[in-house]
C-alpha cells in the first residue's frame, strides 16, 4: 500500500499594525477636547477646532459644553497613551491620561484623569473620533512584593570580598567611564556609558549567589548626583564571570 503522507501549513497572520499616526492623532485630539477657556471667542475656537476630529452627531452632542459663566479654564499639560487596542478592522479603543492645570480665580491645581475614546480609521488613514472621551480607572496600586534576594551561601566569603572589591571599582569610575575604558569590566557593552556627573558613595544593598553555574550579583548602588544635589540609588542585576579578572557579562 502506498501512503502519501500530506503536510499542511498553517499559517496564522499577526495583527501588527503601526499605532504611531492613531496615538499622535488622540493626543492632538485630546490637547484640544480637554482645554478651554470661558470668552465666546475661545469657546467658538475650540468648537471649530473639534470639527477636525469629531462627526456632526458628537459636536451637537458636545455644544453647549463649555459657557461664559463656566468657572474654570483649564491648560493640557500632557497626554500620555495607555493602550491601544483593535475593536474591528477600522476601529480602535484608545485609552489615555490627560494631565491638565486647572484655574479658578486665582487658585490653580493639577489633575490627571484617564480616558477612552474609540476612533475609526479608513482604508487611506483618515481618522475620526467615534465616542467622546469616557472616564476611566485610575489603576491602583499593586500588592505584589518583587522577591529580594540574599546572599545564601553558594559563593565562599573569598569569592564574595573579590567581587565586592570589583564592584566598588567599577561603580566608582562607571559614571565618567569612556566606552573604550569599560571594555576592562564590562563584555560586550553590556552596559553602555552614560557620562553622568555623579559620585560614588557605596553599595546601599547587595547579594551574591549563585545561578546554575552563573555567578550573580543584586545591588544597589548610591550615586551623589552633583547636578541635581540628591542622593540617587540605581538596581542592578549582573552576571559575573571570572577569567584575569572579574568581569560584567549579562546586567538587567
Amino acid at each position: 500500500v502506498d501512503t502519501v503522507t500530506v503536510e499542511k501549513e498553517t499559517v496564522i497572520e499577526e495583527k501588527l499594525k503601526d499605532t504611531n499616526a492613531l496615538e499622535s492623532y488622540v493626543k492632538d485630539f485630546a490637547g484640544v477636547y480637554h482645554a478651554w477657556e470661558n470668552t465666546d471667542r475661545e469657546i467658538s475656537k475650540r468648537e471649530k477646532a473639534l470639527e477636525k476630529y469629531l462627526p456632526e452627531t458628537l459636536q451637537l452632542m458636545d455644544h453647549g459644553m463649555i459657557t461664559t459663566d463656566c468657572p474654570t479654564a483649564v491648560e493640557v499639560e500632557s497626554v500620555d497613551i495607555w493602550s491601544v487596542k483593535d475593536l474591528a478592522d477600522t476601529e480602535y479603543e484608545v485609552t489615555y491620561c490627560v494631565k491638565q492645570r486647572i484655574s479658578e480665580g486665582e487658585q490653580t491645581t493639577d489633575q490627571s484623569n484617564v480616558y477612552q475614546v474609540t476612533v475609526h480609521r479608513d482604508e487611506k488613514g483618515k481618522m475620526l473620533v467615534v465616542k467622546n472621551p469616557t472616564a476611566y480607572a485610575l489603576p491602583g496600586k499593586s500588592s505584589y512584593e518583587p522577591e529580594e534576594k540574599e546572599t545564601d551561601g553558594s559563593i565562599d566569603l573569598k569569592t564574595q570580598t573579590q567581587i565586592e572589591d570589583f564592584l566598588n571599582t567599577f561603580f566608582k569610575l562607571y559614571p565618567q567611564a569612556s566606552a573604550k575604558e569599560l571594555v576592562y569590566y564590562v563584555k560586550d557593552s553590556v552596559l553602555p556609558a552614560i557620562g553622568k556627573n555623579y559620585v560614588y558613595d557605596g553599595l546601599a544593598g547587595k547579594a551574591y549567589y549563585m545561578e546554575g553555574d552563573q555567578t550573580k550579583a543584586e545591588v544597589y548602588v548610591k550615586y551623589l548626583d552633583q547636578d541635581l544635589k540628591i542622593t540617587q540609588v540605581m538596581q542592578y542585576k549582573l552576571t559575573l564571570e571570572k577569567g584575569d579578572n572579574w568581569k560584567i557579562v549579562e546586567a538587567e
